[in-house]
């Protein structure tokens, strides 16, 4: 007796598990919505390649999390919904790494449909339509939206944004015959319109927004048919074409798909039970070229995870999911990636070098793709940095481009200096910190640059000690022409702008001599002035 009670305990505890088959769902829908206990054979395809993404474990989540809706709104990452938890409310601060509790939505549920538009989430499964319009600070508020359309609101929906009034939603019947469904939701308006439906009938597939058509990668049609396939459709003329198929199944990649704004990506892929595998590879495809390329190997093996772009610092989100070994065994851990083709602006070297003249900053790119510019910031403290000056980059290029920029505006100590990088779009990115040491421990006068000048050169002196300090300028016979600095000044190095046009009657073209004088020490120098 105490043993058959112990197996109705146990058997208890796991009945659990697995939720009770809802009567309207068929036995393909319940399998391919909860999963089951069985394994999946994992595809461990061996490529040679060159990894171009770093993985870097982020905090755990404080829950697991899989099947969620998921995106990026300014400076957070948010994780709403998930099979074991449909109520969840995660945001993680993407500067500080830091995870804390957003606000729950209206209708708790899993496997919904999801995309983020003008700074909001919108979120649809069977029991509603919603938005998340977030606060900034990690929280926000949840408001209903118009029901959509019964034909893509089950489960096997997915949703994106096309980057104006549109939001599309794509989904497929699960028996036979197989029929596709797609339907826009005006964002302003609030109306629903059908568009027409993809050419291959496919649940649970990926879609992403690129340059005016939507990509709809790989996905669920007969449990082994053809999941490598993509397709995607023109917003313009509605209609479809298949384009090159991805290099191995991805199924249910509703979770994992993105796009940078230049390519698509297939950020891992694969329920993880029942046979449906699972992709470890990220693949990234280039529509000028219709090819699949193999990027990177993922840090671990998840069905049903998150694999997200996150612009602004141009990296790779991926976490949550299942490790395999059952369709619900989901995980806490979050990782990024950097250093992909993602990044518009491959930054080769960035170094600070101390020279006569300040801190000297050199940077070197391999390519570029739509760099606006650079912003050079600089710290006391590693911490607070602040922007000394810009610098244009050279828009698109696949050629290596040189910079630099010399600092000269700054005393003794130690100092931080940063990029940051900006497209055309406003978007950005941060390079690594350089550090650069000024010691003084000699009095110097610099030679003027430039020199020949017309009109405006600078000078530039350091001082090891507090000492009086006159600079000024003479003719060759030892008539003063201005004096530019007459007073105490503490240790440090200085910089002087001298403007021949402003000298008292103007001066001709010939040589001219800049004394400094600090304490006992007296240097001199010439510079030439051409009109």
């Amino acid at each position: 007796m105490k043993n058959l009670f112990l197996f109705l305990f146990v058997f208890g505890l796991f009945s659990f598990r697995v939720p009770a088959q809802p009567n309207n769902m068929t036995p393909q829908e319940y399998i391919e919505a909860y999963g089951t206990e069985i394994p999946a054979p994992f595809n461990h395809k061996e490529d040679f390649f060159t990894e171009s993404t770093t993985w870097t474990s982020l905090a755990n989540a404080p829950n697991f999390f899989g099947r969620s809706t998921a995106g990026v709104i300014g400076n957070y990452l948010y994780i709403h919904t998930s099979q074991n938890a449909t109520s969840l409310a995660l945001a993680f601060h993407i500067p500080t790494g830091v995870w804390s509790t957003s606000t729950a939505c209206n209708f708790p549920s899993f496997n919904n449909a999801f995309t983020v538009a003008n700074g909001e989430l919108y979120k649809l499964s069977t029991s509603g339509f919603e938005k998340f319009t977030p606060d900034g600070t990690g929280t926000g508020t949840w408001t209903t939206l118009p029901a959509a359309p019964s034909t893509v609101t089950p489960a096997q929906n997915s949703m994106v944004w096309d980057g104006g009034n549109y939001i599309y939603v794509s989904s497929s019947t699960t028996s036979s015959p197989y029929t596709s469904y797609l339907q826009r939701f005006h964002i302003t308006n609030l109306t629903w319109e059908a568009r027409t439906g993809s050419l291959f009938p496919r649940r649970y597939a990926g879609l992403a927004f690129l340059n005016g058509y939507i990509y709809m990668l790989g996905g669920l049609h007969e449990l082994t048919n053809f999941s490598e396939l993509c397709q995607r459709y023109n917003i313009a003329t509605n209609t479809w074409e298949q384009i090159a198929s991805l290099p191995e199944a991805a199924n249910f990649t509703k979770w994992s798909t993105t796009t940078d704004g230049n390519h698509v990506y297939h950020v891992g892929s694969g329920g993880g039970f029942s046979g449906y595998t699972i992709s470890n590879k990220v693949y990234y495809y280039d529509p000028a070229t219709n090819t699949w390329t193999l990027e990177s190997t993922l840090p671990a093996i998840r069905g049903l995870a998150i694999g997200l772009f996150v612009p602004g610092v141009y990296q790779l989100f991926f976490g949550g999911g299942n490790d395999g070994t059952s369709g619900t065994a989901y995980q806490v851990h979050t990782w990024k990636g950097e250093g992909g083709p993602y990044i518009p602006v491959e930054l080769v070297s960035f170094s600070a070098d101390v020279t006569e003249s300040g801190v000297q900053l050199n940077w070197m790119t391999a390519t570029e793709v739509n760099n606006s510019h650079f912003e050079v910031e600089r710290s006391a403290d590693n911490i607070t940095f602040t922007k000394i000056a810009a610098v244009n980059g050279h828009g698109t290029t696949s050629e290596p481009q040189y910079y630099s920029f010399v600092d000269n505006n700054i005393g003794t100590g130690t100092y931080y200096y940063r990029l940051k990088q900006v497209d055309y779009d406003g978007s950005f990115s941060y390079s690594n910190v350089v550090e650069a040491e000024i010691a003084i421990v000699d009095f110097v006068l610099h030679q003027n640059y430039p020199n020949p000048f017309n009109p405006n050169t600078r000078i530039s002196y350091q001082i090891p000690v507090k000492s009086f300090v006159q600079l000024k300028v003479y003719d060759l016979l030892g008539r003063e022409i201005t004096s530019l600095v007459n007073q105490e000044l503490d240790t440090g190095s200085y910089t002087v702008d001298f403007d021949a046009s402003s000298a008292a009657g103007g001066l001709s073209s010939g040589t001219y001599v800049y004394q400094l004088r600090a304490g006992e020490f007296i240097s001199t120098r010439k510079m030439i002035f051409l009109k």
